[in-house]
């Protein structure tokens, strides 16, 4: 094997050694990039488990939780109460306010404006006969 012949092989295994890191730099990039923007979304102030209680609302809704949670930017609401749990509509987040709809006794359209600051969230919630203020705090995980 002659001086060429070693020489193109050398500059060969060193372009196929090149090419292989920057495929893996840009592999590693990229999940970077993907874990990165999935902390920011995970990190939105209104994700959370909330204790709430709403003072001016009949006894059944006047205490519970509002699970919030959140995937690929698409929002999810559910109020847990002793008499059971309700689902939010047309929920709007927007920083740290979130806005979303329930349906009490399956028929009365109520809306919740709230916002967050740290772990209180204060708001109020309306529907055509009644209205509250609405007060929570973030339950925080049992370690």
């Amino acid at each position: 094997m002659n001086t060429n012949h070693v020489l193109i092989k050398v500059v060969l295994f060193a372009n196929v050694l090149c090419i292989n890191s920057f495929v893996e730099n840009r592999k590693v990039n990229s999940s970077y990039e993907e874990l990165k923007h999935e902390q920011i979304i995970d990190n939105s102030p209104v994700v959370g488990v909330w204790n709430f209680l709403m003072p001016n609302a009949d006894a059944p809704y006047k205490k519970g939780r509002i699970f919030i949670s959140e995937k690929n930017g698409i929002y999810d609401v559910v109020i847990s109460l002793k008499t059971g749990s309700l689902n939010g509509q047309d929920i709007k987040v927007e920083e740290n306010r979130i806005n979303f709809n329930i349906n009490m006794e399956g028929i009365e359209r109520t809306s919740f404006v709230l916002e967050v600051e740290g772990d209180k969230m204060i708001g109020e919630c309306y529907s055509e006969n009644r209205s509250s203020e609405v007060l929570a705090k973030r339950t925080l995980p049992v370690e």
